[in-house]
């Protein structure tokens, strides 16, 4: 992927993110971690789409600008889905699997039940919300997720 492509931007991110958010965790600062754990799935999750998927962030008329978020556009009613922050429909994460029942990159987005209660506007809240069993939960979707990204990246195929 070039450079300035989105697809490495999310990389790029996801890894970072992470890589914060377990400093972040090591040192106890939990709704911090928990707010870059987050981000680092979503990350990953799409650079995931944009390379393996027909989602885009082309412009969506002709002359038009890039969009800022990734989407998709339903070839049969036309209505556009846009992926924005966590937490995703299962319908969304369903483009991954392609039907794979029992790959690892299934069983790796099963467990984004864990960001079910994850919200990116929590990063303005106080913070005492914030439970660590959540947040350790978190960073092993969060963990296991980046590694079959990377895997990806690597082979150029979801595993």
């Amino acid at each position: 992927m070039p450079v300035n492509s989105e697809e490495h931007h999310f990389a790029h991110a996801a890894l970072r993110h992470y890589e914060d958010a377990v400093f972040l965790m090591d040192g106890a600062r939990l709704p911090n971690a928990d707010h870059h754990f987050g981000v680092a799935v979503e990350c990953a999750l799409k650079s995931l789409l944009l390379r393996f998927t027909a989602v885009t962030m082309d412009p969506d008329k002709p002359g038009g600008k890039r969009s800022n978020r990734p989407y998709l556009k339903d070839p049969k009613t036309g209505k556009t889905r846009y992926y924005s922050h966590l937490p995703w429909v299962a319908t969304d994460i369903a483009l991954l699997t392609h039907g794979r029942t029992a790959s690892p990159l299934t069983t790796a987005l099963s467990g984004l039940s864990a960001f079910d209660t994850w919200r990116v506007e929590h990063r303005y809240l106080d913070g005492s919300e914030v439970v660590e069993a959540d947040v350790g939960r978190r960073r092993t979707v969060a963990q296991n997720l980046l590694a079959l990204h990377e895997q990806a990246l690597i082979t150029g195929r979801l595993p």
